[in-house]
């Protein structure tokens, strides 16, 4: 890939890892949604200092996203947030994960709270595909191309729309 073209970057749970359902199985609840703030912080709290990140599941269409991103871009890299209050711990993990999870491998793997720093590097517009609404808009309103996408709830159409739609903008 050349110095002008796009990097991809693909966020991990709820992207590329199944952290969503998982934790709710830990929790004991259907959805994770339905537990109060209160119970919500209980659960985080038993992630805090364990290797949670490095056992979580794949989400069913993890391989798919891979090789689409593969052949759209010809690599990609991982942007992914850690833990409040387990930054360093769960940073360890999730690149664990990656390590054995994904092939083939990312170029890089960033695990940083703000992401939008990626957003637009030497001028070049980067891709972000990732669950969580506030993260596209701010990556948006720093100059990238975002893409929302949440495994358990979005087709892959969505991202190989919005691919497209960003190779014809581009072109």
């Amino acid at each position: 890939m050349s110095a002008n073209e796009p990097t991809v970057f693909l966020d991990m749970d709820g992207v590329l890892v199944d952290f969503f359902n998982a934790f709710a199985k830990l929790a004991n609840v259907k959805h994770w949604k339905q537990m109060d703030p209160q119970r919500l912080q209980d659960v985080l709290n038993k992630i805090v200092g364990s290797d949670y990140f490095a056992k979580l599941p794949k989400t069913n269409t993890c391989d798919s996203i891979v090789e689409m991103v593969v052949d759209f871009a010809g690599s990609y890299s991982i942007l992914s947030s850690p833990l409040r209050g387990d930054i360093a711990n769960s940073t360890k993990h999730k690149r664990a994960w990656v390590m054995d999870n994904l092939s083939p491998q990312p170029t890089t793997t960033i695990i940083v709270r703000d992401k939008s720093q990626y957003a637009l590097i030497n001028g070049v517009q980067n891709i972000l595909i990732d669950d969580r609404a506030n993260n596209i808009h701010k990556w948006k309103e720093a100059g990238g191309y975002g893409i929302k996408y949440q495994a358990n709830e979005n087709d892959l159409s969505v991202i190989s729309g919005a691919l497209k739609a960003y190779k014809i903008e581009n072109t």
